[in-house]
């Protein structure tokens, strides 16, 4: 089976490498989309954004809904992979993973509320984040924590919306010195990881 795969998260699916004093962007045979895209029969479209958060206001997500017109022009089945939170998290200290799940849930249901979701043309699968380790950008052992009960709480929404559900958390996947971006090796695992998950 192949169609398309619209991969809509943050830095960690832009495939934002931290390393140089300004940032940079791993090759795309590095970024874990382009691999998928590389490995398999399906059309993988990289839509991460660096600092993105759950969209949270009806501009933003009017923009993804708008985009789904054009997305499921693609080939089909057209999936529309969320994998967002952690800069929800990152962004404000007293952020907790219930408030994360309490805004994406938001985000989903207008989404759903959207015609091409809505009838089935283009298809949700939710990605809890890879969770946060200590490092120079994650001082606070509570944030990591946060991080790691998104599982459950992604989780559990996947299943009262009807969706699809990956959890990413428990992968291992390396990261960087901030404890926030994928090694190199994080990227390319994350990709092997997803693969076999979602059986590409």
């Amino acid at each position: 089976m192949s169609g398309t795969i619209i991969c809509y998260g943050d830095s960690n699916t832009y495939g934002y490498d931290a390393r140089p004093y300004l940032g940079a962007r791993f090759p795309e045979n590095v970024r874990w989309p382009e691999i998928l895209n590389a490995r398999t029969d399906w059309n993988v479209e990289n839509y991460g954004l660096n600092g993105r958060c759950i969209p949270s206001y009806s501009r933003e997500i009017q923009v993804v809904c708008n985009c789904l017109k054009r997305w499921s022009a693609k080939p089909a089945p057209v999936w529309l992979w969320v994998m967002l939170g952690t800069n929800d998290l990152l962004h404000d200290p007293g952020f907790t993973a219930e408030m994360t799940t309490e805004r994406m849930e938001r985000f989903l249901r207008k989404l759903m509320d959207c015609e091409e979701i809505a009838g089935g043309v283009v298809r949700l699968r939710l990605i809890s984040p890879v969770h946060l380790q200590p490092g120079v950008w994650v001082e606070s052992d509570e944030m990591c924590m946060e991080s790691v009960r998104l599982d459950d709480l992604y989780r559990k929404l996947a299943n009262e919306l009807g969706i699809a559900f990956t959890c990413a958390g428990n992968w291992g996947i390396p990261l960087l010195f901030d404890g926030v971006h994928f090694s190199e090796e994080g990227s390319v695992k994350f990709a092997e990881c997803i693969m076999r998950e979602c059986r590409l």
